[in-house]
């Protein structure tokens, strides 16, 4: 009885993935050129003169820090409550029920909030600037512009969780409305936050005199 030869099983060799000693070393040297490049830059020359900012830094800056809570740490804390209590839901739909009570009145209490800020700014900033010719260019309307119209999805929130908006829609339809309400958010937080930074001067405003918010 001859002896059964079996060949080898021939096996693919294995994808070559680099050790967390070059990615350590990658990462590393990274660091260090950017580090070395923020040293080495030289200072850009400001000519003594003061920046002029944007009616929301203005806003955000004075009355430190009531305004910075009021206009800022109070909506955003709220808005990014209920995106990281939603993105817990999505993960995990049977989810504890005091993270979908939170998710709930985390975006009820955020829309109808900042639905009060809107109604704020728009009677004595907004308007007045307006028919008073008191706009510091455009990045100045845009970053007003981008900060109120926050109001539309954090209102939607309140609206969805209030059965008022979508009271026919499923659980899941529901969620998406959510998302995208809580991703509109954003953007249009960062647009105001990125544009409210810039120097008005940047793009053409000229500082005949100040023209400050009554707040």
């Amino acid at each position: 009885m001859s002896a059964i030869q079996t060949r080898p099983t021939l096996t693919a060799p294995a994808a070559h993935r680099p050790g967390w000693a070059l990615g350590a070393a990658v990462t590393g040297a990274a660091v260090t050129a950017a580090a070395g490049g923020a040293f080495a830059l030289p200072d850009l020359p400001t000519g003594g003169t003061s920046v002029a900012m944007t009616h929301y830094m203005e806003l955000l800056a004075t009355n430190q820090p009531w305004n910075l809570l009021m206009f800022m740490a109070v909506p955003v804390v709220l808005a990014e409550t209920v995106a990281i209590t939603e993105l817990a839901i999505l993960f995990r739909r049977d989810a504890e029920p005091w993270v979908k009570a939170l998710s709930r009145w985390a975006g009820i209490i955020g829309g109808l909030y900042f639905l009060v800020v809107f109604g704020y700014l728009l009677v004595n900033a907004a308007i007045p600037l307006t028919t008073g010719g008191g706009w510091r260019g455009p990045v100045d309307v845009i970053a007003v512009g981008g900060y109120l119209s926050g109001a539309v999805p954090l209102f939607g929130i309140a609206l969805l969780e209030l059965r008022v908006l979508g009271r026919g829609l499923t659980d899941t339809t529901r969620l998406k409305w959510h998302a995208a309400f809580v991703g509109l958010f954003l953007v249009v937080a960062h647009i105001a936050m990125i544009f409210g930074m810039l120097d008005p001067t940047l793009f053409g405003y000229h500082t005949p005199g100040h023209t400050g918010m009554n707040m």
